[in-house]
């Protein structure tokens, strides 16, 4: 670059005026706790596509865990 565009270059910088604002460096721990916690994931479950039949198993099968795991109590 010669000093011909240089000059230019400089010319053409100093036409605009910017205020940066003054910003921390470095995150606080609040702030890199409440982006983890509030990152959004992906949910690999939505991708897979149910049946209705598949759908009635997945909605059952929390009520029969629950059954199953009450037995010991129920008999002893």
């Amino acid at each position: 670059m010669n000093d011909k565009e240089y000059e230019k270059l400089v010319q053409k910088l100093d036409e605009y005026q910017v205020d940066v604002p003054d910003f921390p460096m470095k995150k606080s721990r609040l702030d890199r706790a409440a982006n983890w916690l509030f990152d959004p994931v992906s949910l690999p479950v939505w991708e897979v596509h149910f049946t209705k039949k598949g759908m009635a198993v997945a909605m059952f099968f929390p009520v029969l865990l629950t059954i199953i795991s009450a037995i010991p109590f129920i008999f002893l």
